[in-house]
C-alpha cells in the first residue's frame, strides 16, 4: 500500500536534460538528497534533448532543468518546443556560459524563470526548483482569481506603481554592506537581461520592477535591524547568517514572524545542513545566495523575490474581492 505524502510535501515532476549523464545524475541526486524541504521531486532525465521533448508530449512536467549548450537540439530550441505543449511548466537553465545576448533571447522566448550556474552551489539548485514551482502557482492562482473577478464584472484593484520598495541589508561586514547596496542600486552591463527577466516574472503584473522604486537600507547588526523594521515595511530582507548578536535565519524568522510579506534571502560563506533546514522549516526563507555571490544571481533573485511578493499581495487583494461578491 502506498502512503500519501502530507500537504507539506507534495510530489512534484522533474524533467532533467543535458548532454552529460553525470550532469543528469547529479542534479537528480541534489534534488533526491536531505534536506529536502517542502517538495519531493519524481526526476527524469535524458542527455538526448529529442528524446525528452517527445516524453513531454505525453507527461505532465512541474519543472524542467535543461542544459543551455548542446548538439543537435540546443536549450533555447528545447525549451521554446518545450513551453508551447506545457505552458504551466517552469523552466530553469543550467549555463556555463555568459553570452548575454543570446540568454536575453532565451527569455524572451521561453519565459525562463533562473539560470543555473555550472558548477552550482550546494542547495542553490534544489532551492531555485522549489522557488520555480512556488511562483508558477502564484501566477496560476493570479490568474485564476483574476479571471473571476472579471467574469462578476468586478472592477479590478488599481495597481500601485508608485510605490517604493524598500529592501533591508545586515550583514556585520561593512565591506559587504556596501557591495551588496551598490549592486541593487546601480546598473550594469547585465541589467538589460535582467530587464527581460523581470518583465517575464511580472507577466501578468500592470508594470514589471525599477530601479528607480528601489530603496536600499542597511544595518550593520540585528539589532540594528529589527530597530529599522518599528519604521519601515520591507518588501525584502537579506541577512547574513553569522553576526553577533543573532543567526541570520533567527532574524529572518523574526521578519516572518512580525512582516510575514516581507521576502526573505539568506546570504552565507558557510551553511550547514541544519542551517538550511533552519531556514526552511522557521524562516521560510524565498531564496538562499552564497558568498563569494555573481552578481547576476544576486540581483535575479532579489528582483524575483519582489516580484513574488507584488503577486502573492494581489492575489490577497483579488481572494478578498471574490470572497464580498459570494464567488466560489
Amino acid at each position: 500500500m502506498s502512503s500519501q505524502l502530507p500537504n507539506s510535501q507534495l510530489l512534484r515532476r522533474v524533467l532533467v536534460v543535458d548532454d552529460e549523464p553525470s550532469i543528469v545524475n547529479s542534479v537528480r541526486r541534489e534534488l533526491m538528497t536531505p534536506p529536502l524541504g517542502r517538495y519531493r521531486y519524481e526526476v527524469e532525465g535524458y542527455s538526448d534533448p529529442a528524446q525528452a521533448l517527445e516524453r513531454a508530449r505525453n507527461q505532465k512536467f512541474d519543472v524542467v532543468v535543461s542544459d543551455y549548450r548542446m548538439p543537435g537540439l540546443t536549450g533555447l530550441d528545447l525549451l521554446r518546443s518545450l513551453t508551447a505543449i506545457q505552458p504551466d511548466c517552469a523552466c530553469l537553465i543550467l549555463s556555463g556560459q555568459t553570452d548575454m545576448a543570446a540568454l536575453a533571447q532565451l527569455v524572451n522566448q521561453t519565459h525562463i524563470y533562473r539560470f543555473i550556474p555550472k558548477p552550482w552551489h550546494d542547495y542553490f539548485l534544489k532551492s531555485s526548483v522549489a522557488q520555480a514551482i512556488e511562483f508558477k502557482t502564484a501566477l496560476q492562482e493570479n490568474k485564476r482569481l483574476a479571471d473571476l473577478v472579471r467574469t462578476a464584472d468586478v472592477s479590478m484593484p488599481q495597481g500601485q506603481e508608485g510605490n517604493v520598495d524598500h529592501v533591508l541589508i545586515v550583514d556585520d561586514e561593512p565591506g559587504v554592506l556596501s557591495s551588496l547596496s551598490r549592486l541593487l542600486s546601480s546598473h550594469s552591463r547585465i541589467d538589460e537581461l535582467f530587464a527581460s527577466i523581470r518583465a517575464e516574472l511580472a507577466h501578468h503584473q500592470k508594470s514589471a520592477l525599477d530601479e528607480s522604486k528601489l530603496q536600499v537600507h542597511v544595518a550593520s547588526s540585528p539589532r540594528q535591524a529589527l530597530k529599522l523594521a518599528e519604521d519601515t515595511d520591507f518588501a525584502c530582507v537579506l541577512a547574513d547568517q553569522r553576526m553577533p548578536e543573532m543567526s541570520g535565519v533567527d532574524l529572518l524568522a523574526h521578519f516572518y514572524e512580525h512582516q510575514p510579506d516581507c521576502a526573505r534571502i539568506l546570504v552565507s560563506g558557510r551553511l550547514t545542513q541544519d542551517d538550511l533546514i533552519d531556514a526552511v522549516d522557521t524562516a521560510h526563507i524565498f531564496g538562499f545566495i552564497a558568498k563569494p555571490w555573481q552578481d547576476f544571481e544576486l540581483k535575479s533573485c532579489v528582483a524575483q523575490a519582489l516580484t513574488y511578493r507584488r503577486i502573492c499581495r494581489d492575489n490577497h487583494v483579488l481572494a478578498e474581492m471574490v470572497r464580498k461578491v459570494g464567488l466560489p
